[in-house]
Formats: structure tokens, sequence, C-alpha cells
């Protein structure tokens, strides 16, 4: 436990990465006033949109007059990945950062250690509500790359964190059974998982009467995805722990968290604001991170829907509440041999080929893939993809490819890089 603790430290200082005092900052804001935290922002708020102003060529383009957050204009992953270099400054030390393209456009940036550490600390206080200490055992049901570097590398990780990854790619009934047998031995202390994964697992569970219980988890986050309430009682049931739902992204962190009560609080470590609301108060989510300054995300529209809440939680904790009504609603691919596999596959397969993509599942046995290509795509490539997604998807799955120059979002304005038409 405490060699843990210690791989935690070295990490974080050769990172240049103050995570354990601002997780002392944060702490200290759950037993503040409600003025006290809006302060705290007001004020973070303020000097990011100064640091703006002065610093970031894009909006020193926009000629704003004043330093009031309406002033600004919104922006979004478009927006920023055709202006990098006016919203990057250079003179922090950052890590580069990408999204998963689970949206149907991978997203790559840079991070600073700052904005790093505040994300870092922000997790970690935001678990510690549910007596989740940082050296825990932790399972994660997750994607995994899909190179042998990248696993090699992953697994080390995975080690020197205290945590088991178990492929979402590969959950058929003969891998449940594997991974129910490594938890066993593993006993974590809570699951880290997308939402639709660990829904299969619990099916997987009573549809083979396991013993759920005997694995010993306490607590489930469930992220990535919106965590629909037939799924929380079932995962409950199963494994015998409280569930709990995490909204976050790569690009800004943990935005929201449930606590104890199952209200979902917005973090310290951002500002939200709700564009265009409807007359129950659901609009689109506009999210400005309070501490990054390599890459600001200030007025991000990140795509997803949701209300504030007018409303004090039984916690204490004098945070904005908030609902989220749409967000990463992921699917499932059918294969051949009857098997579902989890559609993230095809993020982690096209992520560096393409700058949007969009699958379509015609069939048990053919799936169309549009794809619109970036610099690194070459007819090599596309036989690579197919040889890894026929690993997962089966031999007999026909993928075919169509280049294009834009891929059009729904009406919603998302972009859906999946849509299976398999009833």
């Amino acid at each position: 436990m405490m060699n843990i603790m210690l791989i935690h430290r070295i990490a974080y200082a050769l990172r240049d990465e103050n995570v354990f005092s601002i997780i002392s900052e944060l702490k200290t804001l759950d037993t503040c006033s409600g003025d006290t935290v809006l302060n705290y922002k007001y004020k973070k708020l303020q000097e990011i949109m100064n640091y703006a102003i002065k610093n970031t060529k894009y909006y020193m383009s926009k000629n704003i007059r004043s330093i009031n957050i309406n002033e600004f204009p919104i922006s979004d992953k478009e927006i920023i990945r055709n202006n990098m270099r006016m919203f990057t400054d250079s003179g922090f030390r950052a890590n580069k950062r990408s999204t998963s393209g689970t949206t149907g456009a991978p997203f790559i940036f840079p991070k600073d250690v700052n904005a790093s550490a505040y994300m870092d600390a922000m997790m970690y206080h935001a678990y510690s509500w549910h007596d989740i200490k940082m050296n825990d055992k932790q399972a994660r049901l997750w994607g995994r790359p899909l190179s042998f570097k990248g696993r090699l590398l992953q697994s080390i990780k995975d080690l020197l964190l205290n945590r088991i990854r178990l492929s979402a790619f590969e959950m058929k009934d003969s891998n449940c059974f594997k991974y129910f047998n490594k938890l066993l031995y593993f006993k974590p202390k809570y699951f880290y998982s997308y939402s639709s994964a660990l829904y299969q697992f619990a099916l997987f569970v009573d549809k083979y009467k396991l013993d759920g219980l005997s694995l010993g988890v306490k607590v489930a986050i469930c992220t990535g995805e919106v965590l629909f309430d037939y799924q929380r009682g079932t995962i409950e049931k199963a494994f015998g722990c409280k569930v709990i739902n995490e909204y976050g992204s790569t690009e800004n962190g943990i935005i929201g968290f449930e606590c104890e009560h199952r209200k979902m609080h917005i973090m310290p470590t951002v500002y939200l604001e709700i564009e265009n609301p409807d007359q129950n108060g659901y609009g689109a989510i506009i999210v400005t991170e309070l501490n990054s300054r390599s890459l600001l995300f200030l007025k991000y529209k990140n795509g997803d829907v949701g209300r504030l809440i007018d409303e004090t939680c039984k916690c204490g904790r004098q945070y904005q509440l908030l609902e989220i009504r749409e967000g990463r609603i992921d699917d499932y691919i059918i294969c051949p041999d009857g098997s579902l596999v989890y559609d993230a596959i095809l993020a982690y397969s096209l992520k560096n080929y393409a700058s949007k993509f969009k699958a379509v599942q015609e069939s048990i046995y053919r799936i169309d893939i549009c794809l619109v290509p970036n610099s690194r795509y070459s007819k090599s490539s596309e036989d690579k993809i197919i040889h890894q997604l026929r690993e997962y998807l089966g031999h007999e799955m026909n993928i075919n490819f169509n280049l294009v120059e834009d891929i059009p979002p729904e009406k919603s304005g998302k972009l859906r890089y999946f849509v299976s038409k398999i009833k």
C-alpha cells in the first residue's frame, strides 16, 4: 500500500504536478459556504478570461472589450482543431492528450501540467466522497490499445496504479468467466467502467447465477455514457455495491459527479452554462475549464445536453447540481457468431487515420465505414484496420470503406459514429 502511494508521489513530482496540495485545496471547498464556492470559481473565471484576451491569439483577434463571460464566443472541437495554433500557448510544459474518438472525430490537444494536476486532484477528491482512496484496487472495464507496444505500456501503468483491466471489446461469455475469476483473485475495491460494459457484465453474472457479492466490490463508477436507471439497478443487484454516475471528458476531466445522495454536483474546477435552455431548462452544455492555459477550453460546447438544478443537496456540499438528458450513448456491434462487441473498438482502430468517421452495420456480416482520411491514411492502413477489426468481429465480417470529404452531423448537431440497422 505504501509503495503505491510512493509511486504516485514520485510520478507527480517528476511531472511537476502539485496534486496533493490541490486535493487539500478542494477538500476545504467541500465545507465552505455557497458564496465562498462562487467567489472561488468567479476569481478563476476572471483570471482565465483576462489571460485569454492578453495572451491567446484567437481571443485577441475577437476584439473583446470587457472581462465578461458573455463577451466571449462559444468554441467547440472543430473550431479549436481548425485554429489550433491560435488557441495554444507553447510557453507551458504540457503533454499531448487524445480523445478516444467515440464521437466520430478524434481530437489531439496539449494539456499543461497545472491543468492535469487539477484534473487528477479533482478525480481523487471526488472518489473520496465514497471512501475510495488513491491506492485502492480498481477493476477497469474499458478499451485497450490495439498495438503490442500500446498494450505493454498500458499493462505496466495498470500494474503501477494497482488496477486490473478487462477489455470491453471482448465480452463473450467465455471471456467473462475469465474476468470473473481474475476479479475473485484480485478483489478490487471498485469498478471503473463504461456504463453499458458493466451492465453487460452484470447480466452475465445474473445469467449464470454467479455470486457477484463474492468479488467484494464496494463501489461502481460508471462513466463515458448515460447511465440508465435499469442499468444501475442491475449492476447494484449483481455485485451488491453502490453505483455512482460520473460525467466528464478527456478534455476537461470530471465535470459532474454524484454524491452519496445520487445528486450530480458540478465540480469547482469548471464553470458551466446552459445555452438556449428550453421551457424545462434543458440546453447545450457549455464548459469553461478554470485551470487550463496551454489550450483554453473557454465556453467549450461539448455536444451534451443538460440543465442546472436550483436546489441544495442533503450532503451539504455547496456545489451547483446538474442533470444530464443526452450524452454519449453507445451501442454494440453484433458479430456473425452472435456475440456483442462494444462499438468503441471502431474508435480505437480508426482514430489514427481519420479526422471523422461513421460506421453503419447493415447486417451481421457487413459494416460500411465512411471516413474522412487524415495525412496518415493509406491503402495499407486500410488493410491494417480491417485486420484489427476482424480479430474482434470475426473473419466473416465484411468491412467496406468509403472515403469522403466530410460527414454531416445528425439533426441534434452531434456526429453519431455508429449506427446499427439490425433489429
